[in-house]
């Protein structure tokens, strides 16, 4: 994160990385830790800035299965494989249906200095038959989205 000139935060895009396959980012937001984990572990969080619709019909909770969806766009299956309170939430989802094209998607959080530290990493992507250079396109694609992506939570949770 860097301060500009008008001491507004701001915090890095998401990098890709190639060789592991993967997205990171880590963001802070000026929020307390509850507010953040209140909107990356409930699908009313979530609908607020990941996408337009998040259902899950058992609950957000390990096991469960629902959907992220952004309308008049995408349909993202989803599975919740581990949430560990005010901690880390991990899910994996691949378009329109569960398959071995998912990708795992952790958010964790902590506490620190300046209110919540938002750590992402999307992992797992596939490319199956893709040359390297097609690979990075995808990937920084991919990093752009969750870039917009997070800044919204940032801005959700900072608003309230």
């Amino acid at each position: 994160m860097t301060v500009s000139a008008d001491d507004e935060f701001v915090n890095p895009p998401a990098t890709a990385d190639v060789p592991s396959r993967r997205i990171t980012r880590i963001v802070t937001a000026r929020a307390e830790p509850q507010r953040v984990w209140a909107a990356i572990s409930t699908p009313e969080g979530f609908s607020r800035w990941l996408g337009d619709i998040a259902t899950f019909p058992s609950g957000f909770v390990a096991g469960g299965k629902g959907r992220f969806a952004w309308t008049g766009e995408i349909v993202l299956a989803v599975e919740v494989l581990e949430i560990v309170p005010e901690q880390r939430v991990t899910f994996s989802w691949a378009e329109g249906f569960m398959s071995n094209a998912a990708t795992t998607v952790t958010l964790s959080i902590r506490e620190d200095d300046l209110g919540t530290q938002i750590h992402l990493e999307e992992s797992g992507f596939a490319f199956p038959q893709a040359d390297g250079e097609s690979v990075l396109r995808s990937l920084r694609s991919l990093a752009q989205g969750w870039t917009l992506e997070l800044d919204e939570l940032v801005r959700f949770v900072e608003s309230e």
